[in-house]
């Protein structure tokens, strides 16, 4: 599937909306969009998109920008949006952006963030896009330093068949857990990983590449409407070698509630899950000690303490972060300071002689008479079966629920349940520099509004490492010369993210090729209190000394503290909406779709992590939570699954 020249063209005609010349000092201000040769890289990100659909959906809308016909779809008008003038084609995208048509609107976004996209990143450090200069943005720190790698894969070089105790699917904080103590227990294990295996030596750290060679879909996948963008780990070592180190160990209260949801006697709030929580804890080395805060935690606090709220110090699973190293780890941490699955468990499970298979598509659970006999996967061209006892699924609350349908198992709560920590921001403008990229990842938090509703919903207060691409897609657009202004001035901001603890849930379901469908609509609830975040988001930026806020919403809404009414500004944030394709939202965070539980009706899995209606079929990842967390899951999926593999070691070695 390729683009013809006519949609290059209509591509050009938006990024020439979107980037026009504006006044300002220098090429970056003044070049006109049709210049930047962006239409030149758009095929290559175009072949990357993770299915056929998302391209036939692009394809539409630029096919539908060329004509008189679609102009009367898209924005209203009877004119082809390629043969407008530049001032007529910026009031056509913000008819899109503002569209009542949900399709309209996520066709709006998906073009904006694909220019955001090629204007400010690149996958070669000799050529740095020209926007960093103007940023402050000084890219990586220098080449990747040359390290070994200590786990061997396996070459997969035909079609192959092995045998194995277990054949464990995903090795990240679930994966990469069970692996370790089931190999350690002397079960002879596989691991089949999805990504590759890449390690300090491998950690470019420009924002294009890691994205592609370690983020599932390329971190382009999202929710079936485009809404919020899906982040997941694609790599050895799964979300643990990509994620934020945050290390909350499941709270005594979400425990309670899970043990109440799933009809379970002291599964959670047990002994087991206690000791497996010390154990992982321990072995991911999680402490405070390695947490200075960098300059958009300082701020954050600063905020926090003005106002009298809540702030703590971040529990990490990390030894030896430094300020001058740190804030590039979502992309790979080149220091080795980050104990991930891949330093940690899965070295582990390959000193136990753990077998380990990367690039693996798995694409089937095989059964026999009620009974799990191994799974089937694609490496590359070539077919590989493990025959095996046991099969422990941990692919990911995002993946775990396709490999189940597929195969046809895992009874009627297989995919739903889907809970994804609906993640907006706030941006603050400061006159001084923040440089958002520096500095260790997470070092601050804050519960204040965490429980809002007397039932444990809310959301918590965070920061993270902003790298340019980062709020290229989150702030939205209005004009050619303020999303310029915003977008360039990233050394000056900082940013208020919203961790959203949702109530309602969406759903995973297949396509007719097995690949997955992400239906996630953020409920009317879960946005009433994504206002309550919006809301105090602005006032805590305020209180930490932000000159302009900012909302992550389609078109922004900006607040001058002092000079302007909070009032006002969320009268505005109100009229703009919360809803899908109005405010972005991001997940780093997916979980419950094979959720644990007594009843078959409402869960997969049982108190032990087997399925219910499949022995031998294990789960033991995000996908098993019976609610959200509420906190980052890294720390409780790795507890689920040392529990989950501890009893099962016990069952079969």
């Amino acid at each position: 599937m390729r683009l013809k020249p006519r949609l290059l063209d209509s591509f050009t005609a938006v990024v020439d909306t979107i980037l026009p010349a504006v006044p300002g000092d220098g090429p970056v201000w003044t070049t006109p969009g049709r210049d930047l040769g962006l239409a030149d890289r758009l095929p290559r990100v175009f072949e990357s998109l993770p299915h056929d659909h998302d391209r036939r959906q692009l394809k539409q809308v630029l096919r539908l920008l060329g004509s008189r016909a679609g102009g009367m779809v898209l924005f209203g008008r009877a004119d082809a949006f390629t043969a407008m003038s530049q001032a007529r084609r910026a009031d056509a995208f913000r008819s899109m952006e503002d569209s009542p048509v949900a399709k309209v609107r996520q066709g709006a976004r998906a073009l904006k963030t694909l220019t955001a996209l090629l204007w400010v990143t690149s996958e070669y450090p000799a050529t740095p896009p020209s926007p960093w200069t103007e940023m402050g943005y000084p890219g990586p720190n220098g080449p990747p330093p040359s390290v070994a790698k200590p786990i061997r894969v396996e070459t997969i070089s035909g079609d192959t068949d092995l045998d194995a105790d277990v054949v464990v699917v995903g090795s990240g904080a679930g994966g990469g857990t069970a692996a370790g103590v089931l190999a350690s227990a002397g079960l002879s294990v596989i691991v089949m990983e999805q990504g590759g295996y890449r390690n300090e030596s491998d950690f470019s750290h420009l924002e294009a590449d890691a994205y592609r060679s370690m983020y599932l879909d390329g971190a382009l996948g999202s929710s079936a409407d485009g809404s919020i963008l899906m982040l997941a780990g694609a790599t050895l070592g799964g979300g643990t070698v990509i994620n934020y180190t945050t290390s909350f160990p499941t709270p005594d209260g979400i425990r309670a509630e899970w043990d109440r949801v799933a009809g379970f006697d002291q599964v959670f709030t047990g002994e087991r899950f206690e000791a497996s929580t010390t154990a992982v804890e321990a072995r991911f080395n999680v402490n405070r000690e390695n947490g200075s805060p960098s300059n958009r935690d300082r701020l954050m606090e600063k905020g926090l303490r003005g106002l009298g709220w809540h702030v703590d110090e971040m529990p990490r699973n990390a030894a030896g972060c430094t300020e001058q190293e740190c804030g590039y780890c979502t992309m790979g941490c080149r220091i080795g300071a980050k104990r991930s699955t891949l330093t940690t468990y899965l070295q582990d499970a390959a000193a136990a002689t753990a077998r380990v298979i990367t690039e693996a598509d798995v694409r089937l659970v095989e059964t026999e008479q009620g009974r799990a006999t191994g799974v089937t996967a694609r490496v590359g061209e070539h077919r590989v079966r493990v025959r095996a006892k046991t099969v422990v699924l941990a692919a990911g609350a995002l993946n775990t629920p396709a490999v189940l349908l597929r195969s046809d198992v895992g009874g009627a709560a297989a995919g739903r349940y889907l809970r994804v920590h609906p993640v907006t921001a706030l941006w603050g403008r400061f006159d001084e520099m923040v440089e958002p990229w520096t500095g260790i990842l997470q070092s601050r938090y804050s519960d204040q509004f965490a429980d809002l509703d007397g039932q444990g919903h809310g959301f918590k207060f965070e920061t993270a490492p902003v790298h340019p691409l980062f709020p290229s897609a989150f702030i939205g657009w209005e004009d050619g010369a303020s999303f310029k202004r915003d977008v360039l001035g990233l050394g000056h901001l900082n940013v208020a993210g919203i961790l959203l603890r949702d109530r309602d849930h969406g759903r995973v379901t297949i396509r007719k090729d097995g690949s997955p469908v992400w239906k996630y609509r953020i409920s009317d609830f879960d946005q009433g209190n994504v206002r309550v975040g919006v809301r105090r988001a602005a006032e805590l930026l305020a209180e930490s000394g932000a000159r302009e806020v900012i909302t992550s919403s389609v078109r922004p809404v900006r607040w001058i503290p002092g000079s302007g009414s909070l009032e006002a500004f969320m009268e505005e944030a109100d009229a703009v909406g919360y809803g899908p394709n109005r405010t972005s939202y991001f997940s780093f965070h997916q979980m419950g779709t094979a959720r644990m539980g007594s009843d078959p009706e409402t869960s997969v899995v049982g108190a032990h992590n087997e399925t219910h209606d499949i022995r031998g079929l294990y789960v033991m990842d995000g996908s098993c939570f019976p609610t959200a967390s509420g906190v980052n899951p890294m720390l409780t999926i790795a507890a689920i699954a040392h529990r989950g593999a501890t009893i099962l070691a016990e069952k079969i070695g």
